[in-house]
């Protein structure tokens, strides 16, 4: 029945153990994926800060161009036209990086709740090897137990035989 339950707590074990080696697998994946997704962060800030000095390359035009408003009428509405776009452009991104915050956030949420849940195996894969610990205690004492008993049946076996020997001897000589 003990050796059962050492097998069983010994499978349990090393389901745990698999477990474990699983999560570590995943959370290398989650730390690759984090490491993409920030660079491509570091991208759209790239590109950002390339829009930003366009918007301003665009202004400084814009400045020069309203001086010569009277004459170029069509041109200026060609570039708030273009000024416009650029502004959806920039609210694409911007609301493209606050989808990748959010993600950024759910992930580092999500990395929290894995560490959660690896201290709590940690702490159960200790409970577990405690028990263990006990059960094996308690088995190597019964065994002595039980050795001690059948070195005592033995010899008191060998001192009953004796004595009837004795007797047998008295009896019948």
């Amino acid at each position: 029945m003990s050796e059962q339950l050492l097998e069983k707590i010994l499978l349990v074990v090393t389901d745990i153990q698999k477990e474990l080696q699983d999560i570590r697998e995943e959370q290398r994946a989650i730390r690759e994926e984090q490491m993409a997704i920030r660079e491509e962060q570091q991208a759209i800030r790239e590109e950002q800060k390339t829009f930003r000095e366009e918007i301003n390359s665009l202004r400084e035009e814009m400045n020069a161009f309203r001086k010569e408003q009277q004459l170029i009428l069509e041109e200026q509405q060609a570039l708030k036209n273009g000024q416009k776009e650029l502004y959806d452009l920039m609210n694409a991104l911007l609301h493209r990086q606050d989808e990748t915050d959010a993600k950024l956030e759910a992930l580092t949420m999500d990395i929290h709740h894995m560490r959660g849940e690896m201290t709590a195996m940690k702490q159960e894969i200790h409970a577990l090897n405690e028990k263990i610990d006990s059960h094996y205690k308690q088995f190597n004492e019964r065994l002595n137990n039980l050795q001690l008993d059948v070195d005592f049946t033995v010899h008191k076996t060998t001192m009953t035989e004796r004595e009837l020997f004795k007797m047998r001897n008295r009896l019948f000589s």
